[in-house]
C-alpha cells in the first residue's frame, strides 16, 4: 500500500512512473503500468527465497535502468541488486525502509544455514541502505540504529507510517464490549502466543470475554495448540489468512485491540500498521511498551502499555479496560485524534518531496 500510494503521488506530480511489484499478473494499477513478478515465499529458507526474488527483480531492473532517473525501492529485500546496477547505469536510489529484515532473521528461529549466514546478511543489508542517496525510515529509533551501523545521518529522514483510515469502519457490533482482537500476521515476532497465554487470566475474571485472532502465519498452528493446552480454545476465534477488507471487518466485533510484540530489536524500531487501524476503527489499544510505538502514542492517553513479555500484565491491562468503560472510551477518543496525523494524505506528499529533492532539510 505504501509503495502504491507513493507511486500515485509521483504520477500526480507529473512524473512517468512504472511499478515493479507482486500483483498476481495485473498489468496496470491506478493508471500506472506494472511489471509484475511473484512475491518471495517464506515457507522454507528466508535467505534462499530472498535470493530468488532478487534474481527476478534484477531482470526487471535491467529492462528499465537505462531510461530511469530514480529507483524508489520499498525495503532492502527488493534492493539487493541496485548498488551493483549503479556501476553501469546513472540513476538516483531512494530507499524507503519500514523494516530492517535481517534483524528479524537474527531474532528468529533459524536453520543451520541461516545461523551461519546471519552476520553476513546483516552486514549486506546495512551496506545496501548505506549505498542509497536518500533513506526514509518510520521511527527515530530506526534512524538511530542505522546511524549506529554507519549510515550517514544527513541522508536519513523520519516519516511515520500511515493507514487508509477513510476505509475503516468505526461502528461496533453488539457484544463488542466483551471482546478482544489481535489483527495481523501470526509469526514469531508478533507475540500472539503471549496474547493467548494471557487469556486464562482474563476469563478467570471475565468469563464472557471472546478473543479474535484474525490473520495467518507460520506460528498459527502453535498458537492454536497453546489455546487447546490452556483450555481456552472455545473462547477463541482463529480466522487464518483473510483478504484485507474482510479481516478489518472483524474489528467491529471487539472493543480492545492488542499488540503483544516481544521486546526485540526489530520490534523496537517500527510502529506496526495495526496500531493505526485500531485507532481508526474506534478500538482501544493495549500494547507492549516498545520504543517505536512510544514515539507516536502516549500511555494512558491513546494507548495502554504493558510490560513486554508479561502475560500477567497484559491480562491485567485487558481486564482494566473491560471493567472501566470510561477509560476505554477515552482511549478511543484520543486514538481517533492521533490517527488523523497518520493518513496517507499527510504522509505521502512528505515522502515524495524528500525522495525528489536532492537537498532536503531533515
Amino acid at each position: 500500500m505504501r509503495t502504491l500510494k507513493c507511486a500515485e503521488e509521483f504520477k500526480k506530480l507529473g512524473h512517468d512512473v512504472t511499478l515493479i511489484a507482486p500483483t498476481d499478473g495485473i498489468g496496470e494499477v491506478s493508471g500506472i503500468p506494472v511489471h509484475w513478478l511473484h512475491a518471495p515465499r517464506k515457507q522454507r529458507s528466508q535467505i534462499l527465497s530472498s535470493l530468488k526474488f532478487n534474481v527476478r527483480l534484477l531482470r526487471k531492473f535491467m529492462q528499465l535502468a537505462d531510461t530511469t532517473d530514480m529507483f524508489f525501492v520499498h525495503n532492502t529485500v527488493a534492493a539487493a541488486t541496485i548498488p551493483f546496477l549503479r556501476r553501469f547505469y546513472k540513476f538516483r536510489f531512494v530507499l524507503d525502509v519500514t523494516d530492517v529484515h535481517a534483524e528479524y532473521l537474527a531474532a528468529a528461529r533459524r536453520n543451520p544455514l541461516e545461523r551461519l549466514l546471519t552476520p553476513l546478511i546483516l552486514a549486506i543489508e546495512y551496506w545496501i541502505i548505506g549505498s542509497a542517496d536518500h533513506v526514509i525510515v518510520v521511527t527515530r529509533a530506526m534512524k538511530d540504529l542505522l546511524v549506529k551501523n554507519g549510515i550517514n545521518a544527513d541522508k536519513i529522514t523520519v516519516i511515520y507510517d500511515a493507514a487508509e483510515i477513510e476505509k475503516i469502519e468505526t461502528g461496533k457490533d453488539a457484544g463488542s464490549e466483551n471482546a478482544v482482537i489481535h489483527l495481523g500476521s501470526v509469526d514469531r515476532q508478533h507475540g500472539v502466543e503471549l496474547f493467548v497465554a494471557a487469556i486464562p487470566q482474563v476469563v478467570a475474571v471475565r468469563p464472557a470475554t471472546r478473543f479474535y485472532i484474525v490473520g495467518g502465519g507460520r506460528e498459527l498452528p502453535n498458537v492454536i495448540k497453546l489455546a487447546q493446552q490452556l483450555g481456552v480454545r472455545e473462547k477463541c476465534v482463529f480466522t487464518d489468512t483473510l483478504p484485507c477488507d474482510e479481516a478489518r471487518r472483524y474489528m467491529r466485533k471487539a472493543a480492545i485491540g492488542v499488540i503483544p510484540r516481544q521486546d526485540e530489536l526489530p520490534n523496537r524500531i517500527v510502529t506496526t500498521l495495526k496500531i493505526y487501524e485500531y485507532w481508526a476503527s474506534a478500538t482501544a489499544v493495549v500494547s507492549s511498551r516498545l520504543e517505536g510505538i512510544a514515539e507516536i502514542a502516549q500511555d494512558g492517553r491513546d494507548i495502554l502499555f504493558f510490560r513486554a513479555g508479561s502475560a500477567t500484565d497484559l491480562a491485567e491491562k485487558i481486564i482494566k479496560l473491560l471493567d472501566d468503560r470510561c477509560l476505554t472510551e477515552s482511549l478511543v477518543r484520543q486514538g481517533a485524534v492521533t490517527v488523523t496525523k497518520h493518513t496517507w494524505g499527510n504522509t505521502v506528499p512528505k515522502i515524495a518531496h524528500f525522495a525528489l529533492s536532492p537537498d532536503t532539510d531533515r
